[in-house]
């Protein structure tokens, strides 16, 4: 593991915003101190990081990936350095906050649900113009998840949806979780980002089991709404069969309610109670119009996921 608590300060580099300019270094290089957790006796001067690779950048703030020693060499460790320069407050103030989640709120899940933490450094560029930079520095967990997560293995979702639990007893959610919060290194997943996030949160899940490959279960089994509803976008369970007691009027037919309730697939519990409402009605119907004829006529309610998709990158990552 990295530890730059033995260093009184790092020397890193920030791409700079804008096209390259021909023959001119691409990267700003900027000192700065570890300010957060204070380290207790350094004893080297400057850590030096050379190599660096661009993640994302905006005019000021952005994220890279950084190599103690040559990347290209065998053995060189990387991290990722998250970052604010110039700017307003507000992006040093976020960041700050972050770190302190990390910090304080989650530290046992470091290393295994979210990235290991670092450190906060504080420092500037170099040069006459020199401009404020703020950075956190964390565990590179590799690259993110491009395709829409319920694209993943059955296992892989069950791990995250896990990982969001263990997030959740921690007092923590984060109040915009979509693809953009993971990432992965071959089979293994990390919940990153938490700038935005909410305080307070009593989960009552027993930090154990999401029933993946099951029937839904009840909110009481998973113990948390929030837990349930990203449980249905990922489809990790099997939908209940809508011609059980809890979804159907007893009809003498039982081939009705398979009919009628043929691929259907839920994921947010509004949509229970639509297509529920959707079914009874066919009671009033049912000795006018066979199931097929009623579903020509009054069309089917149709669901989707509302917060998982293709991967969409947002600025303040």
């Amino acid at each position: 593991m990295l530890d730059f608590d033995n260093y009184r300060a790092a020397q890193i580099r920030l791409p700079q915003f804008g096209f390259p300019i021909p023959g001119c270094d691409p990267f700003d290089k900027a000192v700065v101190h570890k300010t957060y957790p204070e380290s207790a006796s350094p004893q080297k001067d400057l850590c030096e990081v050379t190599d660096f690779e661009e993640i994302r950048f905006e005019v000021t703030y952005g994220v890279c990936r950084a190599w103690i020693g040559p990347k290209d060499k065998s053995g060189s460790n990387s991290f990722i350095i998250k970052f604010a320069i110039g700017g307003s407050d507000e992006r040093h103030k976020s960041l700050r906050e972050e770190a302190a989640i990390y910090h304080e709120e989650i530290p046992s899940l470091q290393g295994i649900d979210v990235p290991t933490f670092y450190g906060y450094f504080e420092g500037a560029t170099l040069g006459s113009d020199a401009e404020r930079v703020s950075c956190i520095f964390l565990e590179d967990c590799g690259g993110p998840v491009y395709s829409s997560l319920v694209a993943l293995p059955l296992s892989a979702r069950a791990e995250i949806l896990k990982k969001i639990g263990r997030i959740h007893l921690c007092g923590l959610t984060l109040d915009d979780f979509d693809e953009g919060n993971v990432v992965r290194r071959k089979k293994s997943y990390r919940i990153i980002d938490f700038q935005h996030v909410d305080f307070g949160h009593k989960c009552l899940w027993k930090g154990d089991r999401v029933y993946e490959g099951e029937l839904v279960p009840t909110f009481s089994e998973i113990g948390c709404p929030i837990m349930h509803t990203y449980g249905l976008e990922l489809d990790i369970w099997e939908s209940r069969a809508p011609g059980s007691a809890s979804f159907w009027i007893k009809s003498p037919e039982e081939r009705i309610p398979n009919t009628l309730s043929k691929g259907v697939k839920f994921f947010h519990d509004d949509d229970v109670k639509n297509f529920h409402t959707w079914l009874k009605n066919y009671k009033q119907y049912e000795d006018s119009m066979t199931p097929e004829e009623y579903m020509e006529k009054f069309e089917r309610p149709a669901f989707t996921r509302r917060y998982f998709g293709p991967r969409i990158f947002r600025p303040d990552q």
